[in-house]
């Protein structure tokens, strides 16, 4: 006879029914038999429960039921996990004139009545399977409560270590990795973007969490690359907090809260900074565009005031050109006055243009150093307050709602145990109401613009040139000229270039509310 061994085991690392020793029981049935083994198909990492039938291992087997006479496995519970599916299994196979027969089971598949005790053994095993489940469930609520590892994946930042104080085992801060995080949400609070973070974070060849992650768990390790997603799903994470996640939520104390059962990487208010950051970062209205011109809100009209944006001049060059003509032409469609002086639209060479303004800047502050505003801590005892009160609230659950502190006795242990709180709760509230409040300084970054300026991109750039007051005014062009005429660009950085482009913007503002009041 004809069979094929089939092997599944629902986690590598479970060694009780190892693939060795379930194949070895498999073969040890085939020889005594004498049956040729013509194929050996594994199903590792695999669970019988969620995937059905759907298993690689499971379907290259039954596509081949006409070769086969027999299909040895180990237990039933290693072919099916449910009883739909072990009978649909048995019709695939009794269709193909194809039995089953289990290596340590005293099953005759062959017979009517061993193919009725077999069903009767997958309903045990599927009883089974969902007991197993809902023990597993238990123990690891049991240990999440306790602070202790459950198994599965290690979240970026951590890494499993033993208990301390007691037994088991325990996520700890990987103090590399948290680095990389905090130094990550540094940028992202200084204003870089993203993607200038990504790019850097994989020049350095810093492991993305994905590879980080496979290694870890002793899988076959994916790219180091860094992506978007990735770097979202991760600054997004409330287990960078220290909050136990499961299936994309909070797990929650019995008070509301969020269990926390390990070394926190972010302080709070760090986090609601960053969320704040990346809420404006995903808002449509500010986001900005990938190939944005490096001049873009910076370039004026030397003439109506109004910003130049680019277009493809002749031969696909890249032009500014000014706006104004077309807002006017928009304007006296709708039979409105035509605000300001005529403009003709002047335009200028894109690329000569934005490498002068280059030039201006970097001779400007090249040679400085980039500098980051940072906020000093101060005083702040808001996070122990809210300790405190909740406390205070965990203290009367723990009397009126759960019936702790029964007695005489107990009346006195709470009574002292709550004026203790409310003391402490009153002694910081005023030293918050006193507290010195922190404030905020500029540091180096140890990098010069004209180091940051050559690792950018076009936006980073265009940020750079912004935060230094760039303004550009461009005159007309005179007559005759085809190559750039720099005496007509006037270039402004500092407090003048700011003033000025702040004085636009407000002047824009205006003819704008006032089209709208004529319309």
């Amino acid at each position: 006879m004809r069979a094929a061994i089939y092997v599944r085991l629902s986690r590598e690392t479970d060694e009780t029914t190892s693939p060795e020793r379930q194949r070895a029981a498999c073969e040890a049935l085939c020889e005594a038999r004498g049956w040729d083994v013509i194929a050996v198909e594994e199903d590792i990492d695999v669970s019988g429960f969620s995937r059905g039938l759907d298993r690689p291992g499971l379907q290259r087997i039954l596509t081949r039921l006409a070769e086969l006479d027999v299909i040895v496995f180990f237990k039933i519970d290693r072919l099916a996990r449910s009883t739909v599916d072990f009978a649909e299994i048995m019709r695939l196979a009794e269709h193909q004139g194809v039995a089953l027969a289990s290596a340590t089971e005293p099953l005759d598949l062959t017979s009517s009545m061993g193919r009725a005790m077999a069903k009767v053994i997958a309903v045990f095993a599927e009883l089974e399977s969902d007991t197993i489940g809902m023990r597993v469930s238990s123990a690891h609520e049991h240990l999440r409560r306790e602070g202790r590892y459950t198994g599965g994946r290690v979240p970026y930042g951590y890494m499993v270590v033993l208990n301390p104080t007691g037994a088991g085992k325990v996520l700890a801060v990987n103090e590399d990795e948290a680095k990389t995080i905090r130094k990550i949400v540094e940028r992202v609070l200084a204003k870089d973007s993203l993607m200038q973070i990504i790019n850097d974070l994989n020049k350095e060849g810093v492991p993305s969490p994905g590879h980080t992650s496979r290694q870890t768990t002793g899988k076959r390790s994916d790219s180091k690359q860094w992506y978007t997603t990735t770097l979202r799903s991760l600054l997004g994470n409330p287990q960078l907090l220290g909050q136990v996640i499961e299936d994309g939520k909070p797990i929650l104390r019995t008070d509301g809260l969020p269990l926390v059962n390990r070394p926190p990487i972010l302080d709070t208010d760090t986090w609601q900074a960053l969320q704040g950051e990346l809420e404006r970062r995903a808002n449509p209205g500010e986001k900005r565009r990938e190939g944005t011109s490096l001049l873009r809100g910076i370039m004026h009209c030397g003439v109506c005031g109004e910003r130049m944006y680019t277009f493809s001049g002749r031969n696909g060059q890249l032009r500014y050109r000014c706006i104004g003509p077309l807002k006017y032409r928009q304007r006296a469609a709708k039979g409105e006055e035509k605000p300001g002086v005529k403009c003709y639209g002047p335009t200028v060479a894109g690329v000569t243009t934005e490498e002068h303004v280059t030039e201006q800047f970097l001779t400007k502050y090249g040679h400085l150093s980039v500098m980051r505003m940072v906020q000093e801590a101060g005083e702040d005892f808001r996070p122990q307050i809210r300790q405190a009160e909740e406390a205070l609230a965990d203290l009367q659950k723990d009397r009126y709602d759960r019936g702790l502190f029964r007695g005489d006795d107990g009346a006195i242990r709470y009574a002292e145990q709550y004026a203790k709180l409310e003391e402490r709760l009153a002694t910081l509230k005023e030293r918050q109401r006193t507290a010195k409040p922190g404030g905020v300084k500029a540091e180096p970054t140890g990098e010069t613009h004209a180091e940051q300026w050559k690792r950018s991109d076009v936006a980073g750039k265009r940020d750079l040139l912004l935060n230094a007051g760039g303004y550009v005014e461009v005159a007309p062009a005179r007559r005759g000229g085809k190559k750039l005429d720099t005496s007509r660009l006037s270039v402004h950085f500092g407090e003048e270039g700011h003033m000025r482009r702040a004085a636009a913007a407000k002047e824009s503002e205006q003819e704008t509310e006032a089209a709208d009041s004529q319309g």
